[in-house]
């Protein structure tokens, strides 16, 4: 696959407590507005929503944020990621106003192309290995992860609502990242549970 801009972005699908066979992390679900981070070879950084049947080019009401990025991502870099704000979800769209009233709060949680090479034929844990190469400075934080140990569930959702998110989304620590250029994959290897 190419790179050549911005893509479907994958999802994941509901954990409906079945057992998962193999090695799982678990990240916060962040109620926020899915976005992708897209550096390309030109060097010109641009932000995109995940619905691209409405073309969300979101760049020009989000240059503010492209400073951060100028000399961290190399160019033909494509993000995934969730944009949020330090007043929860409901100020959201105030971060595309002329003059928000909250600062916003970006959590990368994947690479899907790096230096123009496709990365989704690559395992979840390569790829976090790259992201982790990032030095992000705020308001762009990586996503905080953890192990999942197999235990009870219900006690990763609480313990995620308790810290203000709203839940939690379990990823198969050797998942690829599946694109296909007709819509979005949801897949398997992610499993959301709120």
């Amino acid at each position: 696959m190419n790179f050549s801009g911005p893509v479907w972005l994958m999802q994941p699908i509901p954990y409906f407590g079945e057992k998962l066979k193999g090695d799982w992390i678990v990240e916060p679900k962040i109620d926020g507005w899915r976005m992708q981070i897209i550096s390309y070879p030109s060097g010109k950084i641009e932000f995109w929503g995940r619905r691209l049947e409405k073309k969300p080019n979101w760049t020009e009401k989000l240059l503010y944020l492209i400073t951060p990025l100028k000399n961290l991502l190399p160019p033909g870099t494509l993000l995934d990621c969730e944009l949020y704000s330090e007043g929860g979800r409901r100020f959201i769209p105030s971060l595309f106003a002329r003059d928000p009233k909250v600062k916003p709060l970006v959590y990368v949680f994947d690479v899907i192309f790096w230096e123009g090479e496709f990365l989704g034929r690559r395992p979840l844990n390569e790829r976090k290995r790259i992201l982790s190469s990032l030095k992000f400075n705020p308001p762009f934080y990586q996503m905080e992860f953890h192990f999942w140990e197999k235990g009870d569930i219900k006690e990763e959702v609480k313990n995620a609502l308790q810290k203000g998110w709203e839940g939690i989304v379990l990823k198969k620590w050797d998942s690829l990242y599946k694109l296909i250029e007709e819509g979005p994959v949801a897949t398997i290897d992610w499993r959301k549970v709120k």
